[in-house]
């Protein structure tokens, strides 16, 4: 009796435990490192000088953001400025990137010409590489342009290529060619390497390196290892007590269908929640998805407007900065709730990210829509805020043309871009 129960009770448990497992994987299990002014990492400009050339880059720090200002000029073939962040001072140490996903970059680049800028993750790896000779640190490299006024950028680590000159300059064997980042010491961020003279300007507010602590294929190694494991005991167990198994496989059979009703309906409320944002209450953009691609279909057949407006609270990084996150979450409580409040009931109040929010409005022109935007704006900028903290949004709003979906969200982004580019607590609208 003492066996079986005990195989029970193991079985449960091991169910539970990969599902906890898997949740855990799919909602946490985050690793996150962190670049920026308060970091403690070792950071440096450098420039074409050191190959013959005239630029002249500078570093300042703001806060926790890196400020370069560089001075570009053409007298070198391929003259540049570059940012370099030092993440270990000994090249055989470097921080294993290869657990991440992806990096995510807060940028504010103003360039004349291309505006493109290089990010390079340099690898080191004795096997190709000198430690005393960072030209021959592998270049993973990926180049990017930044949306004038700043903008949070996230490129999965996949996408990052050896640069093919680096390849041909290091004489670099095929098996040693592709992208390695289990050793990277060094991290760049430099101008495009084009003939672009003028004042060049770039603020990186932070880095971030995203990723899992397992992954799903060393999750599902672990959890296959459980079960292995689970299996074989379990094998031990039935050898010794074969005919008391049989005569409980009826019961057993029947917890386990409870058992699985009870997960299905636990995935089914966790599904639901899902589409929720845990702060505020309101759709989040999982919530949204199947309710605006059917309003788009509906105004399509219908000829029917469908608006959409987008609002972003104003300087709220520097509300999180001076107050702290936790006003900041209670500010965005609060915006919600006014705002959930001003629409209609047939209307959709998501959380697009951050302190940005999305209201979908079926059966609505733009002048209506305008007026609506414009109506949630001076309530907003007259609400009585937590800590009588001065708040203002500013909104950008525009309908659907015959068009995919997408584009129109991306015209209201735009429009909602414009209103903080001129001012501020106002309304955009794009036709």
């Amino acid at each position: 009796m003492r066996i079986a129960s005990f195989s029970r009770m193991g079985s449960a448990a091991l169910v539970v435990l990969c599902a906890v497992l898997l949740l855990w994987q799919h909602f946490g299990m985050n690793r996150v490192l962190r670049i920026d002014g308060n970091s403690g990492y070792s950071v440096e400009v450098s420039d074409d000088r050191s190959n013959g050339g005239q630029s002249v880059a500078t570093l300042k720090r703001q806060g926790g953001a890196y400020l370069v200002d560089c001075q570009l000029s053409d007298s070198y073939e391929w003259p540049f400025c570059e940012l370099g962040i030092t993440l270990a001072s000994e090249p055989e140490k470097g921080v294993d990137l290869s657990r991440f996903d992806s990096i995510s970059l807060h940028v504010d680049y103003r360039a004349p010409g291309s505006r493109k800028l290089r990010l390079f993750l340099r690898n080191f790896d004795p096997a190709y590489a000198d430690a005393g000779k960072q030209d021959s640190w592998k270049i993973n490299e990926i180049n990017f342009r930044p949306q004038s006024g700043g903008q949070l950028l996230e490129i999965p680590l996949q996408n990052f290529n050896v640069a093919s000159w680096w390849l041909a300059n290091q004489d670099i064997a095929p098996e040693h060619a592709a992208v390695d980042l289990r050793h990277v010491p060094r991290i760049q961020l430099a101008t495009s390497g084009l003939k672009e003279p003028g004042p060049h300007t770039l603020r990186v507010d932070y880095l971030e390196l995203h990723g899992k602590w397992l992954s799903r294929e060393q999750l599902a190694l672990v959890l296959l290892a459980l079960w292995v494991g689970a299996s074989f005991i379990t094998l031990l167990f039935d050898m010794r007590a074969m005919r008391a198994r049989l005569s409980r496989s009826r019961r057993r059979e029947e917890e386990l269908r409870t058992l699985s009703r009870a997960l299905k309906l636990e995935n089914r409320v966790i599904g639901e929640m899902a589409k929720r944002d845990p702060l505020t209450g309101v759709r989040n953009r999982a919530g949204i998805r199947d309710e605006l691609f059917r309003e788009a279909e509906l105004a399509r057949q219908s000829g029917h407007p469908l608006a959409v407006i987008f609002a972003d609270i104003d300087h709220f990084k520097a509300i999180n900065d001076t107050h702290g996150h936790d006003v900041g979450d209670v500010i965005l409580n609060q915006f919600a709730r006014e705002t959930g409040s001003q629409i209609r009931n047939g209307d959709y109040l998501v959380r697009w990210g951050g302190e940005e929010f999305v209201i979908i409005c079926p059966d609505t022109s733009l002048s209506a829509a305008s007026l609506l935007a414009e109506k949630i704006r001076g309530q907003l900028a007259e609400h009585p805020w937590h800590k009588e903290i001065e708040v203002t949004c500013s909104f950008g709003v525009t309908v659907m043309r015959d068009e995919p979906i997408a584009d129109c969200l991306k015209r209201a982004d735009e429009a909602l871009y414009a209103a903080k580019r001129n001012g501020r607590n106002r309304v955009e609208t794009a036709a």
